[in-house]
């Protein structure tokens, strides 16, 4: 049965992925900045250069290590990525079948992967495809399904506690800021045993829990501590991303801003309060997910605490609220509860089969016609700026992208940066005006032979980029809802 599972989790991964992320092989390319900068980073870590000593990005090491190991796959392309997203996706929905098998039967199963697959993977949260939120499924969703058994069966032993402290480490070492469930985990386990008086046993769970992040955490000591990294890392993969993103605003301000953003999301995100909120609530009055009302309340706490953590900074980008999304699947089970209850006939257990069929050919159609990245299966190379400039870069030139995040062509080109900061991240100047005033000076000093930058760019770096380099080749194409222009300079 788990064999067949698994199989079955890793075919629906298959076919749907394949359709909704750009990593897949029926896109020319995945252009969205943040995945091209995680592999550009991921890929220059396995040619000896450091995270943050080296190159300026600002997520986690465990992120760069996975696309590193992409980029080992294939080295100027996203298939490793999509191998990778396909792996990690298999054992989500792998969990999330152990999830629903808490509250329906094991056929109901089947019926419901594919259809959280579709509101999934085609949302517009989940972007382009190979985002840190998307890599991070795997540790939410088990985490998730330790966190039902715990309060169903009220077991949680030293291995699990140990594997749950794993889990959170690799969270915490790809971006920190999605731990807000497994915070509230912690606030539910301190409740329970405090009420049962069970300190000693306490003390034992935060012991194997803290085993479980340091496992995950000594890896990472040894290596920056070797490479001479470990400040550069503390600045900024903590203290930069701390400071540096935020206007700086008192703690209520910043509590309202939170609440603000939340508020839109949910307003614009409508099916986070059909299928996650509402049906949290009324399980708090109708005991639908837990027996004991208390349990239901701390489901609903630890996925308010999530949406905290995720919105802590008062912005909020498309892929943000994605972590929120493997939620549905609670709304799901209350959906599918109420179907069985109705259907005396035993319509759905007696026609498993081709119920199944129907819905996976129909989640797929919607998932292709829902999916923002579907009309990128058309594009052909020469329509994108990252192909045609590639033609035009030599094999030993060295590259700049100049003024915007990374657009894809040191991946085109098979470039390993030669400078710290080989891109513009999106960062305020006035907080930190390091990132634009070096990529100045390496234009001025001419260190790199060709500059890529795009119609984002200042007027000040347009005048500084004229005075050294000759534009020789400019390529307009569509990046999300909108055309953009990208320009190649050469060196005068």
């Amino acid at each position: 049965m788990k064999k067949r599972k698994l199989f079955y989790c890793l075919l629906i991964s298959i076919l749907f992925l394949i359709i909704c992320t750009k990593t897949s092989p029926l896109y020319k390319i995945n252009d969205w900045y943040d995945a091209n900068a995680f592999f550009t980073v991921g890929k220059s870590m396995f040619h000896g250069k450091v995270p943050y000593l080296e190159l300026f990005e600002q997520k986690g090491p465990l992120l760069y290590l996975i696309y590193g190991l992409a980029s080992i796959i294939s080295y100027n392309s996203f298939i490793g990525v999509f191998l990778i997203e396909i792996i990690f996706m298999t054992i989500s929905f792998y969990y999330i079948s152990k999830i629903i098998e808490f509250y329906l039967p094991k056929k109901m199963s089947y019926l419901l992967i594919p259809i959280l697959a579709m509101l999934i993977l085609s949302s517009r949260s989940f972007t382009h495809g190979g985002s840190c939120e998307e890599l991070t499924f795997p540790f939410l969703i088990m985490t998730i399904y330790y966190f039902i058994n715990y309060l169903k069966n009220n077991i949680l032993t030293n291995k699990q506690i140990l594997l749950i402290g794993i889990l959170a480490g690799f969270t915490f070492w790809i971006k920190y800021t999605l731990l807000g469930f497994q915070f509230g985990f912690w606030i539910v386990i301190l409740i329970k045993e405090l009420k049962q008086k069970e300190g000693k046993d306490l003390l034992q769970k935060i012991g194997y829990f803290l085993l479980g992040i340091l496992i995950t955490t000594v890896p990472w000591i040894i290596y920056f501590g070797m490479n001479k990294g470990l400040k550069s890392l503390i600045d900024t993969y903590f203290l930069f991303n701390i400071t540096s993103y935020a206007e700086k605003i008192n703690f209520i301000e910043k509590i309202i801003n939170c609440i603000q953003t939340i508020k839109g999301v949910l307003l614009k995100y409508y099916q986070y309060l059909i299928l996650i909120l509402i049906p949290m609530i009324i399980s708090i009055k109708k005991k639908f997910y837990f027996k004991e009302r208390e349990n239901n309340v701390y489901l609903l706490l630890c996925t308010i605490l999530l949406l905290v953590f995720l919105f802590i900074g008062g912005t909020n980008y498309r892929y943000y609220s994605l972590p929120m999304q493997p939620f549905m699947i609670f709304g799901l089970i209350y959906i599918a509860q109420v179907m069985i209850r109705i259907d005396k006939k035993k319509f759905i257990e007696n026609h498993t089969k081709y119920l199944l069929i129907i819905v996976i050919i129909a989640c797929l159609l919607i998932s292709y016609n829902r999916s923002p990245n579907t009309k990128y299966i058309k594009y052909k190379k020469e329509d994108y700026a990252q192909f045609v400039f590639q033609e035009k870069i030599g094999k030993e030139k060295t590259i700049l992208n100049y003024g915007f995040l990374d657009g894809g062509f040191y991946l085109t080109t098979n470039k390993i940066p030669t400078v710290y900061y080989f891109m513009k991240n999106n960062i305020n100047y006035n907080l930190y005006p390091n990132n634009a005033d070096e990529q100045r000076k390496y234009v001025e000093n001419k260190l790199v032979d060709y500059v890529i930058a795009s119609d984002k760019i200042k007027n000040i770096d347009k005048e500084i980029l004229e005075q050294n380099y000759r534009l020789i080749l400019t390529h307009k194409q569509r990046y999300e809802e909108k055309y953009r222009t990208y320009y190649l300079y050469e060196k005068k």
